[in-house]
């Protein structure tokens, strides 16, 4: 199995290279794939690791985006055959990574930079010089350039005026809307590698009800073009494939994944035979083939080669699922739709004290993948419960959306309606039901120790938000957005939605053990809103421990995630000793989704 966390990134124009972003000797680093020769060398030996890694067009260069912990850094280029790395482009200043893009040849480059709280566009040939495009408040991402480096696509607020825009390397922006669907909410995708003239977008639309895949040209005008017949119930995303106008399509729906390729001339669409589980990451080789980083609940990612058209599921006969716990779904009814659960016991005969493992996001979803923490603690003796509130994604715009901005109060009601049936059941032990969430997750199970202090009686929250406006105020421009789109505002102008959605707003009503695991370098939830959190914690008497990590949000060492597990079974085993023949070790664990998986959620 590979230990890639990412799916390679391969040369377009050299087919026989590709890097991949690895772990080694329990560190994230860039390792360099001559194809030909299937051969791999470790690239870099960053003491931190790297966590983004690219290969030019033509395989002759690696860049690798060396940050420090506060994720800050700058983009480095290396030989593909080895050698000193210089910065990727001179002049630009250090910032957080928003995006990188080549030109057909590689003989331009451009970067995405965030710099006290604006997001910067640079071009130039690479190791020359950079020329600033543009700077703009706030954030966008660089999505894409076209073949002949003439336009850049980039990405803001999926919802904002913009959601697209498309600048060119001198003149005019073009902001893209859909005409007369003020509702839609547009991301982009990639520009078409190979046009057959003008430049050619690839974008996905949010309409009331579906997701949909659109192009434009700019003869267009600022309007996409829906493509008929590519419409989805839940989240998608999708880009070229192949020749001419094909478009390969990642659907996730109810935590598992559908790959799909569409022909736009032809109106013809075909599933691409996978196993059942989740695709975490997904890149086309030259040859056609799929790489695809996959993984199921009851077996660890691997790569996958993946051929459409091919006939089988192209897994070999190496998916040899794990022995030993029992795995279930379950779908809750309410008013409003049915909460879909994830739940793993262990064998034999229930209840058991059971442990919700919450998701970060909270646009994200618990799936059909492995999580190293079901493992330990499956065979420590406890149930583990996976819940989709609302809010997540894979379950079409109503459950993502339409919730009322009531931030955390909506996504704990779904907990302990979850929580009420598995009792009643006979899976959980009542007095015995906790809650463990990193970030986003981590936030939720705070507030629900603090709201809801009667249904929970053990509480774990690694990286979390403790009080809601210090963390909106201290966190990156990004989250920031995040936080408007979720309240409907910022503090100031909803001070009372904050105010309802935070943890700290409860704490005194607090009665279960807490673990507060946090990092003095975290840019995503700041350390210095969790130590406060803790501090009224400690004058009230509230048994709790609080564990400070290297690292910060995102750890790219498996050390790091190892001792986090770890800290997280020794606190459940002292809170609910449970007799096992079998104790697990943590250092067994993989990086679970929350570490593997980057993006702009919490």
């Amino acid at each position: 199995m590979s230990n890639a966390v990412q799916a390679p990134g391969f040369a377009t124009l050299h087919p026989g290279r590709a890097v991949e972003t690895q772990l080694v000797d329990g560190r994230l680093q860039a390792v360099a794939w001559d194809i030909a020769a299937d051969r791999r060398r470790v690239l870099t030996t960053r003491p931190g690791g790297v966590d983004m890694s690219e290969i030019e067009p033509d395989g002759g260069h690696i860049w690798w985006f060396d940050s420090d912990g506060t994720g800050e850094g700058i983009w480095r280029r290396q030989p593909f055959a080895g050698g000193p790395a210089v910065p990727a482009l001179r002049g630009v200043p250090r910032g957080r990574a928003y995006g990188i893009a080549f030109d057909r040849t590689g003989s331009l480059a451009a970067v995405g930079v965030g710099v006290d709280g604006t997001s910067r566009c640079y071009v130039g040939a690479p190791a020359g010089p950079a020329r600033l495009v543009g700077s703009v408040p706030g954030y966008l991402s660089l999505v894409d350039m076209t073949t002949d480096g003439r336009l850049l696509a980039l990405a803001g607020e999926p919802d904002g005026a913009d959601a697209v825009l498309v600048w060119p390397s001198d003149g005019a922006v073009a902001a893209l809307r859909l005409p007369g669907r003020p509702e839609a909410r547009l991301w982009p995708m990639e520009f078409r590698p190979d046009p057959d003239g003008e430049a050619d977008l690839l974008l996905v639309v949010e309409l009331a009800n579906e997701y949909i895949v659109a192009t434009w040209r700019p003869s267009e005008g600022s309007h996409p073009r829906l493509v008929p017949g590519l419409s989805f119930a839940s989240e998608i995303s999708a880009r070229w494939h192949g020749a001419g106008r094909g478009v390969l399509v990642q659907h996730e729906h109810a935590g598992r994944s559908r790959l799909v390729v569409a022909d736009l001339d032809r109106s013809r669409v075909t599933d691409v035979p996978m196993p059942g589980g989740s695709i975490h990451d997904l890149s086309p080789a030259p040859d056609g083939t799929l790489h695809c980083v996959w993984s199921r609940e009851s077996m660890p990612p691997r790569t996958l080669v993946l051929r459409p058209g091919a006939p089988g599921t192209g897994a070999g006969s190496e998916l040899d699922p794990l022995d030993g716990a029992h795995r279930t779904e379950r779908w809750t009814p309410r008013s409003y739709g049915r909460i879909h659960s994830f739940v793993t016991t262990p064998p034999g005969p229930g209840p058991w004290p059971t442990l919700f493992l919450l998701h970060g996001g909270p646009a994200t979803h618990d799936r059909d993948s492995y999580d190293p923490r079901i493992d330990l603690l499956t065979r420590a003796g406890y149930a583990v419960v996976r819940t989709n509130y609302r809010g997540s994604t894979g379950y079409g715009t109503r459950w993502q959306h339409d919730w009322g901005h009531r931030v955390g109060l909506a996504q704990i009601e779904d907990l302990a309606a979850v929580r009420a049936a598995l009792v009643a059941e006979g899976v959980a032990v009542a007095d015995r039901t906790g809650l463990c969430g990193f970030s986003w997750g981590g936030y939720l199970a705070l507030l629900a120790l603090g709201a809801q202090p009667e249904l929970w009686s053990l509480g774990m929250a690694a990286y979390p938000i403790a009080d809601y406006v210090a963390a909106h105020h201290a966190t990156t421009p990004a989250l920031r957005a995040v936080d408007r789109e979720l309240f409907g505002g910022g503090p100031a102008e909803v001070p009372e939605r904050y105010r309802a959605a935070c943890p700290m707003t409860y704490v005194a009503r607090v009665r279960a053990p807490v673990l507060l695991i946090a990092s003095p370098t975290d840019d995503r939830c700041p350390p210095a809103q969790v130590d406060r959190y803790a501090k009224e914690l400690r004058s009230l008497a509230v048994p709790h421990d609080v564990v400070w990590v290297d690292g910060g949000h995102r750890s790219r060492r498996s050390a790091d995630h190892a001792l986090v597990l770890d800290t997280m079974l020794r606190f459940t085993e002292s809170a609910w000793p449970v007799p096992t023949p079998d104790h697990p070790a943590a250092s067994r664990g993989w990086m679970t989704d929350e570490s593997r998986e980057g993006g702009e959620e919490r």
